[in-house]
Formats: structure tokens, C-alpha cells, sequence
């Protein structure tokens, strides 16, 4: 078990040692294992890509109107 452990703990922090932010690190190797799929899994994937936030412009400490935008991967 603490083999297990001990394995784990030192992979966690190879992104670190590469340079990267966790959410670069992470969002690379999404795009590995997406680029790997194939039909139908590649399109199911390609569905879930599409990002949606919402946006408040605040002026004076009051709420404005909100905006939904949709980020699409290239």
C-alpha cells in the first residue's frame, strides 16, 4: 500500500517540474486522450468541448446586466 502511495506522490508534481500549471498540465492531457478516440466516442467528446460562463459588469457595488458566453475550442 505505501508503495502505491509513495508512486503517486512523486508523479503528482512532474507538471511542476515541467513548467506548467496544473490546468495547462490538465487541459494537455485531455486533448491527448481526445485526439486518441475514435467514432463514437470522439464525437460524444467533441459535444462536451463547448464552454459556457456567465458575465456581470459591476459598476458602483451594483449588478449589471449578465451575458452568457460560449467559448468553442479551434
Amino acid at each position: 500500500m505505501s508503495q502505491v502511495s509513495s508512486a503517486v506522490a512523486n508523479s503528482a508534481q512532474y507538471w511542476r517540474i515541467a513548467g506548467m500549471s496544473y490546468l495547462k498540465y490538465a487541459n494537455t492531457c485531455a486533448e491527448v486522450v481526445r485526439a486518441s478516440l475514435k467514432e463514437p466516442f470522439l464525437t460524444q467528446a467533441k459535444g462536451r468541448e463547448t464552454v459556457y460562463y456567465k458575465m456581470t459588469k459591476w459598476s458602483k457595488g451594483q449588478a449589471g446586466e449578465s451575458v452568457i458566453k460560449e467559448v468553442m475550442p479551434k
